[in-house]
């Protein structure tokens, strides 16, 4: 299950959650300001994580500027906390599943969240595009 955790409605929260539903993957979305992140769906994500914190967190919020500390003198115990109780230093939205992870509105990224059968049918209507077009050039 695809699953959006997100701190504020942004633009971005707003196009991926319509993108999402426009290509037919089903996701739960989670306002973590309401619903604050658990241990385990932290360290999850950090598991997906390809640079670790620097994917997950924005830099350049007010919130992270804001904070006492620099997060690269934590461990690992200490950081979880600091993302359940400063949800604001996030980036937004963040998607997952059990294999990916995508953070804020890239449509490179995004598409991979898309279901296979989703993806077969616009490819197929592509090449449909793609030979009555190349068909009716040569006919010209």
């Amino acid at each position: 299950m695809i699953k959006m955790f997100y701190h504020t409605k942004t633009t971005a929260v707003t196009k991926a959650m319509k993108w999402l539903k426009s290509h037919g993957a089903a996701f739960e979305g989670q306002d973590i300001k309401k619903q604050p992140l658990d241990r385990e769906t932290i360290l999850h994500m950090l598991s997906l994580t390809e640079e670790g914190t620097d994917d997950l967190i924005s830099k350049r919020s007010k919130a992270y500027k804001n904070l006492p500390e620099s997060i690269d003198n934590m461990g690992l115990n200490e950081l979880v906390d600091l993302l359940q109780t400063n949800p604001n230093i996030l980036k937004n939205p963040i998607i997952v599943d059990d294999h990916k992870l995508a953070t804020g509105f890239d449509l490179e990224t995004i598409r991979e969240f898309v279901p296979a059968e989703y993806r077969k049918k616009e490819l197929a209507g592509f090449f449909k595009i793609l030979n009555g077009s190349s068909k009716e050039a040569n006919a010209m």
